[in-house]
């Protein structure tokens, strides 16, 4: 008696607390009158290890499979290294006050979206308290001579005073001039824009004038925070370290036989453990005129977009620097994102109809960037998924382990 195919069929996936999709009787007993004269025997014994998913229609919604064709290309080599992620260092900056003050209040935490100018955190210090008292008292003293000024200039114009007195008040103007003039320039010194100076008066204050605002230097994210209310900040200090993480770099380790075939400007690909089923695209912008004596590399760093902020700093990375094809023979190639390791294995997802998907083992030769080689498992203009096998791949292991407890 032959032994009925095995079905990988796809039996849930929990979404939003919903089963979405499954395998039907009729899909089961049309297999096993398809293949069971003359295939059921190969699949399920020599070639069990090939499985079939078969996905209701809400479950092709729900994932939203994404395919590209095998072709025929020539491909060149690659190299492979580690990767370390680091914020640019063009668009990251410490941020401390130019004078010591006490924490008043915090307005921005850790991990923060903060656009361009927005407060951070406001500071309590006397320092600036004296010197805004000192600008009001410059600026009054200034008014009272101004006008003596304007009065004596007058009255000597018209012979009435002397010409003492017109001097003397010219004298007094001149002083309260130059003194309102340093208050402005200490207040600026202090880190005080002119339109915050301009409106610094006795009255109508709604915070005291000893307050003064930290403040975003440009629109990022704070990937560090060392504010505690009462806690004194000094300019030595980093009271909060903002970056913008929609473009990051890359630090790529290249060994020393490798440097002539790295170039500024080649492309990178750049994978993470977190993502298994995306790559990210980099362009090589410097390599280092040094080499590490001890690992005998240079560093290569690879600037790269982020803007859904999906790479985080310090998260583990590989990169692939593609190398030029040494030949124009042309190879069978698929996407490298549609390669999958099962059971030790390389392995794709072929779409062989609409909702059909089959497990094919692979023998892979070269990679070469976003291509690698097949050997053997694939042909040309077959239908491969590199979006989504990740979740396939799950469901064949969960698949077999089921199976390994039927039998």
């Amino acid at each position: 008696m032959k032994k009925r195919p095995i079905l990988y069929g796809l039996t849930a996936i929990l979404v939003l607390g919903h089963v979405l999709f499954g395998c039907g009787q009729q899909g089961g007993d049309e297999a096993h009158e398809n293949h069971g004269a003359g295939h059921g025997e190969e699949h399920a014994g020599e070639h069990g290890e090939e499985g079939r998913l078969t996905l209701s229609p809400e479950a092709l919604e729900t994932l939203k499979l994404k395919t590209a064709p095998v072709e025929l290309r020539a491909l060149g080599g690659e190299i492979i290294t580690t990767a370390v992620i680091e914020p640019d260092q063009t668009r990251i900056a410490h941020v401390s006050p130019r004078i010591p003050g006490r924490v008043a209040d915090v307005k921005s935490f850790l991990g923060d979206s903060v656009e361009k100018g927005e407060v951070l955190a406001e500071l309590d210090s006397i320092e600036l308290g004296q010197a805004k008292a000192e600008y009001l008292k410059s600026k009054a003293d200034l008014e009272v001579a101004r006008a003596g000024y304007q009065r004596e200039d007058r009255l000597y114009k018209k012979q009435i005073s002397s010409e003492k007195e017109y001097l003397d008040a010219k004298g007094e103007f001149l002083r309260s001039e130059a003194a309102h003039n340093t208050s402005v320039e200490t207040l600026r010194l202090l880190g005080l824009p002119d339109g915050e100076i301009s409106v610094i008066s006795w009255s109508g204050r709604k915070t005291p004038p000893s307050i003064f605002p930290l403040r975003a230097p440009f629109t990022g994210t704070v990937i560090e925070q060392h504010t505690v209310l009462g806690e004194l900040i000094t300019p030595e200090d980093n009271a909060y370290t903002i970056a913008d993480l929609s473009h990051l770099w890359i630090q790529l380790d290249i060994y020393e036989k490798d440097l002539r075939l790295v170039n500024p400007g080649k492309k990178v690909v750049i994978t993470a453990d977190a993502y298994p089923d995306e790559r990210f695209e980099g362009t090589v912008k410097y390599i280092s005129d040094t080499l590490d004596e001890s690992t005998r590399t240079a560093k290569a760093r690879v600037e790269i977009p982020n803007p859904e902020r999906k790479l985080k700093l310090g998260m583990f990375a590989s990169a692939a620097v593609s190398l030029p094809s040494s030949g124009q023979i042309e190879v069978v190639a698929a996407p490298a994102s549609s390669v999958q390791q099962i059971r030790g294995k390389p392995a794709a997802f072929v779409r062989e109809g609409e909702d059909t998907f089959e497990m094919r083992e692979l023998r892979l030769g070269q990679g070469s960037g976003n291509y690698v080689e097949v050997l053997s498992g694939l042909e040309p203009g077959e239908q491969v998924v590199t979006e989504g096998g990740f979740y396939l791949k799950s469901l064949v292991m969960k698949e077999e382990m089921g199976e390994g407890h039927s039998h």
